[in-house]
């Protein structure tokens, strides 16, 4: 188990891989079958009250990967939207998983939907230099994502991560900085009305 804070999340990513069955999210619009697969857990905690889980599952019949939400132990309500929204997909890349950043932000609808966000915001919410504590959590490389997946054909100028398949922490610190932390501060609200209000 490696336990670590980013920004004003704390993340306890647990030993060893779960076997589940689960849909993958390319069949949330197809046959919605749930399908064998393996997964990563962590446990994210917040001074609002937050106890979440989330996972980094990979079905075992296809290189399809995704990290998101598992369960709201305990919180403000505002986070009950990660349960349909904010997964990650990364791309299986050789022994490493390479993923484009993007965060929440609540529109007018009052809804918080993924957002192109810079690496000067990521950083900000992280409370210092987002790509170094990324790396000193395990990252391979960050930058821009067409650099790090060369047959990206869109977003290539957006941040992106690469981790090691082995030691996927900084992916859950991506998670915990860029969904938790915008609902958390009400990202995008033209006036702060999230949980910390």
């Amino acid at each position: 188990m490696s336990s670590f804070r980013i920004g004003p999340v704390s993340v306890e990513v647990l030993d060893g891989q779960h076997s589940i069955t689960l849909v993958p999210p390319s069949q949330w619009h197809g046959d919605r079958q749930e399908r064998p697969a393996h997964a990563v857990l962590a446990n994210l905690k917040a001074e609002d009250g937050l106890r979440a889980q989330v996972l980094l599952v990979r079905w075992d019949d296809s290189d399809e990967t995704s990290l998101g939400f598992a369960e709201l132990l305990a919180g403000p309500s505002d986070y009950e939207r990660l349960e349909d929204a904010g997964a990650i997909s990364p791309k299986l890349v050789g022994d490493k998983l390479v993923a484009r950043i993007r965060a929440l932000r609540y529109g007018r609808a009052g809804r918080a939907t993924g957002a192109a966000v810079e690496w000067s915001q990521i950083s900000e919410w992280a409370g210092g230099d987002a790509q170094a504590l990324l790396a000193a959590l395990g990252a391979t490389r960050t930058g821009a994502y067409g650099v790090l997946l060369p047959s990206a054909t869109r977003f290539k100028t957006e941040p992106a991560i690469e981790v090691p398949l082995s030691d996927p922490s900084a992916l859950f610190a991506v998670y915990a900085l860029t969904r938790v932390v915008p609902i958390m501060t009400g990202y995008g609200k033209e006036s702060v009305e999230g949980p910390n209000a």
